[in-house]
C-alpha cells in the first residue's frame, strides 16, 4: 500500500542533524535518510521521490557530484534539489538547477516548510 504522504531522500554527512531533520520532515512527508552517497541514483529510479535535500559537503564535498548526477539523470528537474548546508551560497559553484539553497544553521521547521512550498509551487506548475 502506497503512502499518503510524498517520500523525500535526505542526505545529511551529520547524523545527529540527520536525525532532528528527519524527525520534522516525517510530520509531512515519508523520509528516506542517509548518511551515504553510494546507491543514490538506483535509489532515486527505483522510489518515486519527490524531492531531495543535501548535504553537498558530505564525504569531502561529493555531495556536489550528487547533485550534478540528479541533474543530469532528471534534466526536466523532476526531483527538486534542495541544498541545505553548512558552507555560504556565495562561495560554491553550482547553483542552477537547485530548487534552493539553505545555509545552515536551519531549523527543521523552516526546512519541512520549504519542502512544501517548493512541492506546491511544482504542483501548481504542473498544473498549468
Amino acid at each position: 500500500m502506497e503512502s499518503p504522504k510524498p517520500t523525500i531522500l535526505l542526505i545529511e554527512k551529520e547524523e545527529v542533524t540527520l536525525e532532528i531533520y528527519q524527525r520534522e520532515l516525517r510530520k509531512s512527508f515519508e523520509v528516506l535518510a542517509t548518511t551515504r552517497i553510494d546507491g543514490l541514483l538506483r535509489t532515486l529510479k527505483k522510489q518515486s521521490v519527490r524531492a531531495v535535500i543535501i548535504e553537498p559537503e558530505i564525504h569531502s564535498g561529493q555531495g556536489w557530484n550528487v547533485i550534478s548526477s540528479i541533474q543530469a539523470a532528471f534534466p526536466d528537474q523532476s526531483i527538486p534539489v534542495i541544498v541545505c548546508s553548512t558552507r555560504d551560497a556565495c562561495n560554491d559553484r553550482l547553483h542552477e538547477g537547485i530548487a534552493r539553497y539553505l545555509t545552515k544553521p536551519v531549523l527543521p521547521k523552516t526546512l519541512r516548510e520549504t519542502v512544501l512550498e517548493i512541492l506546491a509551487n511544482q504542483e501548481a506548475q504542473e498544473k498549468t
